[in-house]
């Protein structure tokens, strides 16, 4: 601490983290969050299972997880992914560490000045975190919080190991098991916040880039009726709205039950005749296994719709690595084309990415269209080169192409499966 009040750059630094820390928007929420855990507290003394004796423990909960796990929730550009992570955490490792830390004292007057101070770097670490410009905080709170950590374990685990018969009392086993408790029971808290955070999310950026900003409190009770806790459905109206941009009510319902009535066709999605092309919701589903998860099967234009999967990046190129990425495209009722695409930007590298292009096409092959497709093709496949062949209803290329200007020698290839388009037919 005195290292950041002596510097002058992070001395500025701070004060710009203590601004950002006590800005209303942080604060009220923490007091919500604290206010909650003062119940679950006053349960848990009911129950005959806290006291007094307990406090310290409550508190280093209360900072480092309750406050912290906040603000993950937050910055989690999955929130459904990040709420399941953290509940993973509480039945981990951690907990354990966490135990052993504080199992054993320092005298009280260290302890009574140390663990205001141990709350408030945490917490302005965790602001600085995700504020752009306190980055060069971040690194500085970062060493000293793990310094800090890395010194109450040490002496703990020391003082535990020296007086093990004394530690092993049903005492402690309360204190282990009580950040567990605390924890299962601040899950609804999270997950409150977490639906609170998208509406409000929503409804900001509806406002500024989507829609008239009259139909925004119409939308929003729409949202919480019809739309309730399901913010993987309300994260895509605001997609629709941004892309429709309804003009009044009857366009905005219109917008959010055509978007129910899709989904209720992906929990229940309708056979498609190979004639016609592919299921997109099984497409989707072809290359989960190979780590490509595209995003929902949507609208894109006029008649078209498609979903695609992020870029999976093979070898260290700078300053792009080579990547691949999976593609779906056709209309509203069946996926037409299904593809494979590889781009090389390290062509003084393009092994590992060739090799993974070939893995990848073949299972394509297999999970759209059979085995023995793989098995009839497998050799032009392998070699890399440009074909093209017949399936049932449709066909298979590969393709190679250049790329013109950016990187010099760099090049993409296509692996495209067709059906129930015209013979010459294009996207």
């Amino acid at each position: 601490m005195a290292f950041v009040l002596v510097g002058r750059d992070t001395r500025q630094g701070l004060a710009g983290v203590l601004r950002t820390f006590f800005n209303p928007v942080i604060v009220l929420p923490l007091i919500l969050a604290a206010l909650y855990a003062s119940g679950e507290i006053y349960l848990t003394t009911k129950l005959g299972w806290w006291s007094l004796a307990n406090l310290k423990t409550t508190v280093i909960w209360i900072v480092t997880f309750a406050f912290v796990t906040m603000f993950e929730v937050v910055s989690a550009k999955n929130r459904k992914c990040g709420l399941g992570r953290i509940t993973k955490e509480i039945f981990t490792v951690a907990t354990v560490l966490t135990f052993i830390t504080e199992l054993q004292s320092f005298p009280l007057l260290v302890e009574l000045i140390a663990l205001p101070a141990v709350a408030f770097i945490v917490m302005a670490a965790e602001v600085a975190k995700h504020r752009p410009e306190h980055a060069s905080d971040t690194k500085l709170f970062g060493a000293i919080t793990a310094m800090i950590g890395l010194g109450y374990f040490g002496f703990s685990l020391w003082m535990t190991i020296a007086e093990w018969q004394k530690n092993a009392t049903w005492a402690n086993a309360l204190e282990f098991a009580l950040p567990i408790w605390l924890s299962v029971g601040f899950l609804p808290f999270l997950y409150g916040w977490r639906i609170y955070i998208a509406y409000s999310e929503t409804f900001v950026t509806i406002s500024i880039f989507g829609l008239d900003p009259k139909l925004v409190p119409f939308a929003r009770w729409l949202a919480i009726t019809r739309i309730g806790s399901d913010i993987d459905l309300l994260e895509r109206w605001r997609c629709s709205i941004q892309h429709s941009r309804p003009a009044d009510k009857i366009e905005l319902r219109h917008s959010l039950t055509a978007l129910l009535a899709l989904k209720a066709q992906e929990n229940a999605p309708p056979d498609v005749p190979p004639q016609q092309g592919w299921s997109p919701y099984l497409a989707m589903k072809f290359m989960t296994d190979m780590g490509f998860e595209t995003g929902h099967y949507h609208h894109s234009f006029e008649e078209e719709w498609c979903a695609s999967s992020l870029m999976c990046a093979f070898g260290n190129g700078m300053p792009m690595p080579n990547n691949i990425a999976y593609y779906i495209e056709g209309n509203a009722s069946a996926a037409n084309i299904l593809k494979l695409k590889l781009n090389v930007n390290d062509p003084a590298s393009p092994n590992e990415a060739e090799n993974m292009f070939v893995v990848h096409c073949m299972y394509l092959l297999e999970q759209a269209v059979s085995l023995n497709a793989v098995e009839r093709m497998k050799m032009d496949i392998a070699t890399l080169g440009e074909f093209e062949n017949e399936i049932p209803y449709g066909s298979v290329a590969l393709s190679r192409e250049d790329f013109i200007g950016g990187i010099k020698g760099g090049y993409s290839r296509k692996f495209e499966l067709r059906r129930g388009l015209p013979i010459n037919g294009s996207s």
